[in-house]
């Protein structure tokens, strides 16, 4: 199947990191049959579930799995991941994210229609077909991720300065859009632009590089758009991890993302200040997600 250019659409290397994922690895896996190779970078897991992923990559020729030698952080093992690529286009795809017919050519033929460097992203849904929060993202700043993250969205409708960096409640585009900023879950390059930008800030260990390579994006004259036609089922939270590890994380990435950008010595002292609140709303936040599940 022949799609713009002259690289066809299968010709795209998805690459899959994985950390005590569970089952929803393999419904991932078998989702990204259509792909040129599917590059698995074990980050960390149980010893019969590598072995199970051993004899997996033994039985598909475009399997590969590569060993990150322990969990050397999201941003790294993408990297290592990409490296070892051998398509045009790469994909970054959770491995608790399973795609639906046919997201790989919808967002195929969006990426191939902008300038470079540019990174596409598809519809995030979770188990009963809903939108999630994340796949499409208005500006991070101090200010949006505390309205975001302590419910002070929901006073956006009496003023602006509420507004909610998350848009998954707006209406549907019905054409590819440009936005600030997408979801690390699904993630289309291609591989030239991807180099040219330097890859995935390592500094990052988990959560954040994804916001900050849509600025990197931007900030290299490229686009950053969301494919509405590109569908995929995201479980999330699937990795054993504790929670206060993960927003630890989180925290630290967000104050990471505040100090890189600022651009004044006063926007960073207010960045850092700001870490205790940032690092309380997301507790507070995740604390109430659970006891309301």
């Amino acid at each position: 199947m022949s799609i713009g250019s002259n690289i066809s659409a299968p010709d795209i290397s998805v690459i899959v990191v994985t950390y005590f994922t569970g089952p929803s690895l393999w419904k991932c896996l078998r989702s990204c049959a259509d792909a040129k190779e599917v590059i698995i970078v074990n980050n960390g897991n149980h010893p019969h579930v590598v072995e199970r992923l051993i004899s997996y990559a033994e039985k598909h020729d475009h399997i590969h799995l590569l060993d990150g030698n322990g969990n050397i952080g999201f941003a790294a093992a993408c990297n290592l991941g990409a490296k070892q690529a051998q398509s045009e286009i790469l994909m970054f795809l959770n491995p608790d994210a399973v795609l639906h017919e046919p997201a790989l050519e919808e967002m195929f033929n969006a990426l191939t229609s902008l300038p470079k460097p540019s990174v596409v992203g598809g519809r995030l849904l979770d188990i009963y077909g809903k939108e999630q929060r994340g796949a499409r993202r208005g500006n991070l700043t101090p200010w949006s991720a505390l309205v975001s993250m302590t419910g002070l969205a929901k006073f956006s409708q009496k003023s602006s300065i509420f507004t909610n960096m998350h848009w998954e409640n707006r209406p549907l585009p019905k054409q590819p859009q440009e936005v600030p900023a997408l979801s690390g879950a699904c993630m289309m390059f291609r591989k030239p632009d991807f180099e040219q930008i330097g890859g995935f800030d390592e500094k990052y260990f988990l959560h954040v590089e994804d916001l900050d390579i849509c600025r990197n994006i931007y900030n290299a004259g490229g686009k950053v758009v969301f494919v509405p036609t590109a569908e995929i089922t995201h479980y999330g939270s699937t990795s054993k991890v504790h929670i206060l590890r993960v927003n630890w994380y989180k925290t630290k990435g967000l104050v990471r993302y505040f100090l890189k950008f600022s651009k004044t010595p006063w926007s960073k002292a207010g960045a850092a200040l700001l870490a205790p609140a940032i690092f309380l709303a997301i507790m507070v936040r995740a604390s109430w997600l659970s006891l309301k599940s």
